[in-house]
Order: C-alpha cells, then sequence, then structure tokens
C-alpha cells in the first residue's frame, strides 16, 4: 500500500495537470486543437479531494485556472519536474481562496 499524505496527493495531482496543460496549450499554439477533447477531469477530483463547498466552487474555479493558465511560463520536461513549485503555490493559493469567506 502507498502511503501518501492527502496534500502531497493534491500537489502531484495539481502538477500533473499543469504538465497536462502544457502539452494541450502547446499544440493550440501551434494550430493543433486539443480543446476539450482531451480533459482529464483532474480538477474535479482536486475539488473532491479538498472537499470545495458548492457556495465556493467559482473561487477554486477561477484561482486554479489562472494557475493552469502558467503552465507554459516553465520549461517542459519529460518528468514535469520543473512545475513542483507552480504546483504548491497552487494548493497554496486554492486554500487562501477557500478561506476568504
Amino acid at each position: 500500500m502507498i502511503n501518501i499524505q492527502k496534500d502531497e496527493l493534491i500537489i502531484e495531482l495539481i502538477r500533473q495537470d499543469l504538465k497536462h496543460n502544457q502539452l494541450i496549450k502547446g499544440l493550440d499554439n501551434i494550430d493543433l486543437d486539443a480543446g476539450l477533447r482531451h480533459h482529464l477531469g483532474i480538477m474535479d477530483l482536486v475539488k473532491r479531494l479538498m472537499e470545495v463547498p458548492a457556495h465556493l466552487e467559482n473561487d477554486f474555479l477561477d484561482t486554479y485556472m489562472a494557475f493552469m493558465d502558467r503552465c507554459l511560463d516553465y520549461p517542459i520536461t519529460s518528468l514535469g519536474e520543473e512545475l513542483i513549485e507552480l504546483a504548491e503555490e497552487c494548493y497554496k493559493g486554492l486554500w487562501q481562496s477557500l478561506n476568504r469567506v
């Protein structure tokens, strides 16, 4: 059995979504429409793991997508290790967006 803390799992899921978004946005930038056909649903899983209440879903979505938009500011590597700090920053930003109320 794998022993991983919930926050570590969430950060890793965010990192994987950032990596996926690098691919999708990169393809879009060279006019290869990857679009929504390749949506993985990671954000929805993160939202469930963080137990986001319905009335805060928009704040969560806005924060999450703002970080996803920053993925191309980072080098593209095969493992996505360059995205770890951004994923951690996203995780902290999500908690902040949920605790503003």
